[in-house]
């Protein structure tokens, strides 16, 4: 049973016109290079980040956290839409998207330099400023290369490869950054080495397709916003986002900071207990996140399955409140992960069926994706006021608070009309 297509892609293309189906060596490079993309950041923001906020500036950690997320995030936003929309537009015999993937790969690898060498706070914003433009440089025109290649019976399959990539990330950051490598210099230039070695298979092996139409001139940035199953889909995404990023920001201080972790875990070293939970998160998510993601191909729906990543979200976020002795928190965030996972691939294939125009699938796509860099303003300004507001009991209702955004945004997509 097809999924419905919407109805600004049928006016763009009356003929219903799809690209060929695509073959495995695209499906596995296009998969090693978003593995990399997410390892160039899931282990940066997750844990390096917070060591780096806490070397710097020990007393003061969760608010120096919080203000570099908050301008990373800006950066984030704005970096995306640019470089969606300059691969829209650029033209030459490597293809509209790849150019613009190797710029970015370079800035990446300086501004993790950058953060190494980082001293004082205002160097450590600045270098994550720098970082999250290399890293839209590099998603923006990556991520457009599903719209322009996949046709939309093998969305789902693709999204599903693709929606491994963050619970691979996170799997790398627990085993890997905070299990198995303790010298910060060494985690570095492992996870430099690791993100080019996964990113350059597509630029060696993908040949985009030519560009059958170029985005037309003066048309707003912000103008698919006003297609309203793309406005949907951009809600709920935001609401689901914050949720996983105020999830992602103070995991590791939610061990850190529980009484209950260090009594029960005494002889082992609290960063190790962070590192298990993240690998509990990372196996449900890859299993649901797959699985899901083959499932609404097959069933033709994709909405329920959001629903129900966001209800799995706060499941789990609540579990972490209310049962804080182990293995409360291992629960919880097996439940979170599960839930991620699916959100991260069943949307990944909505939204690429709900753009108004392929033409401009970049800028778009870049667009959306502002429904995942606000959020890193977002999430760390609540952070702020909720820790103010409510003291040691911060963290807390900052996973309830949480729960809430989750099973809110996964309500939302119900709204959504030309995708089933």
């Amino acid at each position: 049973m097809p999924v419905a297509r919407t109805s600004g892609q049928a006016d763009e293309d009356p003929n219903g016109a799809q690209p060929p189906a695509v073959r495995s060596r695209f499906l596995i490079g296009l998969t090693l290079a978003q593995t990399g993309v997410f390892i160039a950041f899931v282990p940066l923001l997750n844990f390096l980040l917070p060591l780096q906020a806490a070397a710097i500036d020990p007393a003061a950690r969760v608010i120096l956290l919080s203000q570099t997320a908050f301008w990373g995030g800006l950066t984030s936003g704005v970096a995306n839409i640019v470089f969606g929309m300059l691969s829209d537009r650029t033209p030459g015999p490597f293809g509209r998207r790849r150019p613009w993937v190797v710029v970015g790969l370079v800035i990446v690898l300086v501004s993790y330099l950058m953060i190494f060498n980082a001293r004082t706070g205002l160097s450590l914003i600045i270098s994550v400023i720098v970082f999250q433009a290399g890293l839209n440089a590099l998603f923006s025109p990556l991520n457009a290369l599903l719209p322009d290649m996949v046709p939309d019976r093998q969305k789902g399959l693709v999204a599903s490869l693709l929606g491994i990539a963050h619970p691979v990330a996170t799997l790398f950051t627990a085993l890997v950054m905070a299990i198995w490598l303790t010298d910060t210099a060494t985690r570095f230039l492992v996870l430099a080495g690791t993100v080019v070695v996964l990113v350059l298979p597509m630029l060696l092996t993908t040949r985009e397709p030519p560009a059958k139409d170029r985005p037309r001139r003066g048309r707003l940035p912000l103008g698919a916003l006003l297609n309203r199953d793309f406005l949907v889909a951009f809600g709920s995404r935001l609401l689901v986002q914050v949720a996983i990023t105020l999830n992602a920001l103070y995991l590791l201080f939610y061990v850190q900071g529980s009484v209950p972790l260090s009594a029960r875990f005494s002889g082992q070293g609290l960063e190790t207990i962070f590192g298990w939970l993240l690998a509990a998160h990372t196996v449900t998510a890859l299993s649901a996140g797959f699985i899901g993601g083959l499932w609404s191909d097959r069933l033709g729906r994709r909405k329920v399955f959001i629903f129900a990543s966001g209800c799995l979200m706060a499941t789990g976020m609540v579990t972490m409140v209310a049962m804080p002795a182990w293995p409360g928190p291992l629960f919880g965030q097996v439940m979170f992960g599960a839930g991620m996972g699916l959100f991260s691939t069943v949307d990944l294939a909505l939204v690429t069926q709900v753009l108004p125009r392929r033409a401009h699938a970049g800028g778009d796509l870049g667009l959306m994706n502002l429904a995942n860099s606000l959020p890193q303003v977002a999430a760390p300004s609540m952070g702020i006021l909720i820790f103010y507001l409510a003291g040691e009991g911060g963290l807390s209702w900052t996973f309830l608070i949480a729960a809430g955004f989750a099973v809110v945004g996964g309500a939302v997509i119900g709204l959504v009309r030309g995708v089933n």
